[in-house]
């Protein structure tokens, strides 16, 4: 379109603003003016949700950072609380922190990580479009006193868990995904309190308060054995056809 047709087209479009205006139709005109009628009302609504969500997961994170309620607030560096999307549709859970992750803060950031970021990236996701977090928040170590030892460790215990499960459904309260991703036996184990190995268990359906639960292998694991890589495919496969048509 040329330009002065471009022009010609806006000042059609004021005139019919105006005569709207005119007859009294505000509301018509003052949707008009906005970009869309249906951006205008939703928008907001989104932005708003977003910027809520995002407080409410700081002021936990805050809460969370000064927890004691099991020996791993005592040794651990620091609290490992999630990244993501404050109002992600999928949500991935790990077992706990490592070693990088204590350091840095953030889940999910060694080699295993970055294998994740791959995964969710084949997707057609990113990591900040969707959240990743862990069923306990500080590292699990095999000797409490150092820190700084690579190779410490160690799966979290179910009391462990059980602790600090609590942080967790108050982040999925607060995000509302529509479904769960869960990485690995202890946090599969820790949420749906089955004694079903991971090679059994992963690919089936199932709920968590409320919320669609798709049990599959950790990244770790698919690092020791790459044949696994198919069956975390096929989940994700799943997983991507939940979000696309609420089926799966």
């Amino acid at each position: 379109m040329k330009q002065s047709e471009y022009l010609n087209v806006l000042k059609l479009a004021k005139r019919s603003l105006e005569d709207y205006k005119n007859w009294g139709e505000d509301e018509v005109y003052k949707a008009a003016l906005q970009p869309s009628s249906s951006q205008k009302q939703s928008a907001p609504v989104q932005t708003s949700d977003k910027s809520s969500s995002a407080q409410k997961l700081e002021a936990l994170k805050t809460k969370t950072s000064k927890c004691r309620k099991c020996p791993l607030g005592a040794s651990r560096l620091n609290c490992v609380f999630g990244v993501g999307s404050a109002t992600a549709d999928l949500m991935f859970v790990g077992e706990g922190p490592g070693f990088d992750e204590d350091h840095k803060g953030e889940p999910f950031i060694g080699r295993a990580g970055q294998l994740l970021t791959k995964i969710i990236e084949a997707m057609g996701y990113s990591r900040d479009s969707v959240y990743i977090a862990n069923i306990v928040k500080c590292h699990p170590m095999k000797d409490p006193s150092d820190p700084e030892k690579r190779g410490n460790d160690r799966p979290p215990t179910p009391e462990e868990m059980d602790a600090c499960r609590p942080y967790l459904d108050m982040q999925l309260e607060i995000i509302q995904p529509k479904i769960i991703v869960t990485l690995g036996a202890s946090s599969t184990k820790g949420l749906l309190k089955s004694d079903e190995s991971i090679s059994a268990i992963r690919g089936t359906v199932h709920e968590y308060n409320g919320i669609k639960l798709m049990p599959t292998y950790h990244p770790a694991a698919l690092l020791r054995n790459p044949d696994l890589k198919k069956d975390v495919w096929n989940d994700m496969k799943k997983v991507m056809n939940f979000l696309k048509t609420g089926k799966i």
